[in-house]
């Protein structure tokens, strides 16, 4: 069994291929460095990320399945599915091999495992698009916290950008230690060990018991559907949500 262990980004992936091609070498398993565990019936390649290989890699897959081919190697990626680096991988793998689109071939099993990643990451980017739950700090600065199975962090941020307008904001992925910070003008991205330090404004109290009290007027008790109320919110979710706190 061949192992290859690359960084868990774009550059990292498309150097593997590169790899892959050049030395005639099929992996049954494409892992994070960072996180693999050594196993005893496996053969280990670290692929080390070059910038040159991985720019003539991205060359060829733009060339047979178009530039957004790259954008969803990322939001491949970005699932914390533990074979997610092996799906995206794959799929990039039949583009160089078939020299053409393969997206629409999903009766091979390469394409539907790559397509059902990026849809479930895309899907809860789109949930978090309405269950993300802003606070004001005393100094206006809009702050949400959440914690995402997958990290969503900058497919989210646009959204929000363009919601808020001039608005100062925070969205911190608790789980990944990650923020995406606005200013008003411009998005950073930055990670952080530091514990956040945020103290509401006294309007929050009050906004804080509307959302509790919109949440509790639009059930009808008689008809509650526990069931399908976690189907569209589930309960990992509502940790960060004011109208399900108690």
């Amino acid at each position: 069994m061949k192992i290859f262990t690359i960084e868990k980004n774009v550059d990292g992936l498309l150097t593997a291929l590169y790899y892959s091609f050049t030395e005639k070498i099929v992996p049954d398993a494409v892992e994070d460095v960072k996180t693999f565990q050594p196993r005893f019936d496996g053969v280990v390649i670290n692929v080390q990320t070059n910038l040159s290989f991985s720019e003539r890699v991205k060359s060829a897959l733009c060339k047979y399945a178009g530039e957004d081919v790259i954008y969803q190697l990322k939001i491949c990626l970005m699932c914390k599915d533990y074979h997610s680096l092996l799906h995206a991988f794959n799929y990039a793998y039949l583009i160089l091999k078939y020299r053409k689109d393969v997206s629409n071939m999903m009766g091979e099993k390469f394409v539907s495992n790559f397509s059902f990643t990026v849809q479930k990451v895309l899907h809860e980017r789109h949930v978090f698009t309405g269950l993300i739950r802003f606070r004001e700090s005393l100094n206006g600065v809009l702050y949400a916290r959440f914690s995402p199975d997958n990290d969503v962090v900058e497919l989210l941020f646009p959204h929000f950008f363009r919601r808020l307008g001039n608005s100062p904001f925070i969205i911190h992925d608790v789980s990944r230690n990650k923020l995406a910070i606005s200013n008003g003008n411009k998005v950073t991205i930055v990670h952080t060990e530091i514990p956040a330090n945020f103290t509401p404004a006294q309007s929050e109290n009050a906004v804080n018991q509307l959302w509790k009290k919109y949440f509790n007027s639009v059930n009808i008790k008689e008809r509650t559907n526990i069931r399908r109320q976690e189907n569209f919110f589930p309960r990992r979710y509502k940790k960060y949500c004011y109208e399900t706190w108690e």
